[in-house]
């Protein structure tokens, strides 16, 4: 590391330190200021800072990753997402921001009556920041410490502090890793400060500014890379020269080969069926709802989780492509392909640049973790402290325990990051957590009869299916591929949910009407309710809501595709591409401008 990277670093430290210092009076005034700005963020800002929060310093390591083992085609293990993206800007995104909570689990109750409610609100608040939050933290953290080990080396000193602290503690040689503990801590410091201080809306406004660092990031290593090899087509050639043709067209096909000569991950195709059918389900709650909470209006929701979709998933990941093929060629076979992109960027890169990178890392860890520990202070606040322990807080009281609660949260993700040892493993994990339960989240919208015991019964069987099937197929090596694990889960927590809706007692009619009301969701699967209702407006049927999904989700996939073919210099495919996101484009404008007098209120960027 040259001094000048070391500046660079620095000068990125100050400023982001100063943004979020800048905002501590705004955030200590109000629940609502620190944790959902205050319900006034415009849509890009919203936007750009849930694109930010997706864009981890992990992301680029898994992206290579998954490039070097499967190819570009890989992807589609979070391309997949981009169904759900599509289907939150025709409905879930208008109804997020119309329910007008601080949190996701804040829902529950506004949806489901009685002691079951109440146990599930605070259950989903503590599941959530414990299981899928503190654990994503803790693999971001780890991302964020391969690459510092990658960039810096372990230290003598370091190895020395180890031999010291190992004989003061008694313990074995080698069994505490002091420097994974000193890059940890040193990180934690750096990343929860000003998001202690600055709340919600410090955190937005820096996660524009690293959002900007992290792409200019990522293009300029990119670039570089590419241009190491000779440029794209040279690449082709070398992946030719090195694997044959059949390698090449798996290495850079956007979808996977699935005859039987190829990768076994990928055979049969319900792989490919099952991430494409299965694993996107979900509601788009969790820190993305906490955005369109904070926006100022239904249409700013919207626009939201447009531009979200398009920066996401058509913009952002092709430079972190681009240099996972480059690494693959530099360093085929490598042990852990994930290594593969922070260690090319300490070879590649000259001075000054390699700062520019190592700061647009650090940028985008960053730019996670702040979110991440504000919405589990946000729950454990609004979802526990406040709902159970002291319902009478003050505004003031609630935003110290925030604070402290950042802390806490902060720590925990520490602990559990030291000790984890693959991010691809336990975004599987994360996954299979999430499709078990992720029908449910969805059908709370459209169907009446899902109840608090629905939920809380998903949960369960999915949080113990997902365990046992990884502890057996870890212990007595069934060797199941990820396919199998999620089709397990869904397949024995369906069923359960489904039986428990039937065996309880539905939610009370009092309580169906107001979410009715409130939410105005689609009528098709609320019969007794919206027949109790008959003045709220009715908005667009299932029909509708259908067309206007498939042809976001198509519009989508396209310019996704258009962008990546120009990349690869694939110039008629791009052309094809760029034809199939027009026409699609053209029928969602059609049915959005063609709704009638009853749908306004349905789909309408215009509306406010």
């Amino acid at each position: 590391m040259h001094w000048l990277d070391w500046a660079i670093i620095g000068l990125y430290v100050v400023v982001v330190t100063a943004i979020g210092i800048a905002f501590i009076k705004r955030a200590s005034g109000s629940v609502a200021e620190y944790f959902v700005a205050g319900r006034n963020l415009p849509w890009w800002l919203a936007g750009t800072s849930l694109v930010a929060t997706s864009f981890a310093a992990d992301t680029p390591l898994f992206v290579a990753g998954l490039v070097a083992t499967k190819g570009i085609a890989g992807n589609w293990l979070w391309w997949n997402q981009a169904v759900a993206w599509a289907l939150a800007v025709v409905f879930f995104a208008r109804l997020w921001r119309r329910a007008g909570l601080t949190t996701d689990a804040e829902l529950i109750e506004l949806r489901y009556s009685g002691r079951a409610a109440g146990f599930l609100r605070g259950f989903k608040a503590v599941y959530t920041s414990l299981i899928f939050s503190t654990c994503t933290l803790a693999w971001v953290m780890l991302a964020m410490q391969k690459i510092v080990t990658a960039t810096l080396g372990r230290p003598a000193w370091a190895e020395s502090l180890q031999v010291s602290v190992e004989a003061a503690l008694g313990a074995a040689p080698g069994s505490i890793d002091v420097w994974k503990w000193i890059v940890l801590l040193s990180l934690f410091g750096i990343a929860t400060l000003y998001t202690v201080l600055s709340g919600f809306w410090g955190i937005v406004v820096t996660d524009l500014f690293q959002f900007a660092i992290a792409m200019v990031g990522a293009v300029i290593f990119a670039v570089m890379a590419v241009q190491s090899v000779g440029g794209m087509e040279d690449i082709k050639l070398r992946l030719l020269e090195q694997f044959g043709s059949e390698r090449v067209g798996e290495a850079i096909s956007f979808f996977p080969d699935f005859s039987p000569a190829t990768d076994s991950s990928w055979k049969p195709i319900t792989t490919f069926a099952v991430f494409l059918g299965i694993l996107w389900w979900g509601d788009c709650g969790g820190f993305a709802a906490q955005r369109m909470f904070s926006t100022r209006s239904e249409r700013d929701s919207i626009l939201t989780a447009i531009w979200y979709s398009i920066a996401h998933f058509a913009l952002r990941p092709w430079p972190w492509i681009v240099v996972g093929l480059v690494a693959f060629l530099y360093y085929p076979g490598l042990e852990d392909p994930e290594s593969g992109y922070p260690r090319l960027l300490m070879e590649l890169l000259p001075a000054g640049i390699r700062g520019i990178l190592i700061a647009s890392l650090l940028a985008a860890f960053m730019s996670t973790v702040d979110t991440h520990l504000n919405w589990n202070a946000s729950y454990f606040v609004t979802d526990i402290y406040r709902r159970f322990l002291v319902p009478s807080a003050t505004e003031k009281q609630c935003v110290r325990v925030a604070r402290v609660s950042v802390l806490v949260y902060a720590a925990l993700a520490i602990v559990i990051a030291y000790h984890m040892t693959s991010i691809k493993e336990a975004v599987l994990i994360l996954f299979n957590l999430q499709a078990g339960i992720g029908m449910v989240l969805m059908l709370r919208w459209l169907w009446w009869r899902v109840n608090a015991w629905s939920e809380i019964s998903a949960m369960v069987a999915s949080l113990v299916v997902t365990t046992t099937v990884h502890y057996l197929d870890a212990r007595w090596k069934l060797e199941l591929y990820d396919a199998q694990k999620i089709l397990i889960t869904v397949g024995v927590c369906t069923p359960i949910w489904i039986l428990a809706t039937f065996l309880t007692s539905p939610t009370h009619p009092a309580k169906l009407e107001a979410f009715y009301r409130r939410i105005r969701p689609v009528p098709y699967l609320w019969g007794p309710v919206a027949r109790a209702c008959p003045d709220v407006p009715r908005g667009r049927g299932v029909a509708g809501v259908v067309v206007l999904w498939l042809g976001s989700a198509v519009a989508l996939y396209a310019v996704m595709f258009f962008v990546g073919k120009l990349v690869l210099l694939e110039y008629r495919d791009a052309l094809l591409a760029a034809g199939v996101a027009i026409l699609a484009s053209a029928l969602v404008w059609c049915c959005v401008r063609n709704r009638s007098p009853a749908e306004q209120d349905g789909f309408a960027l215009d509306a406010e």
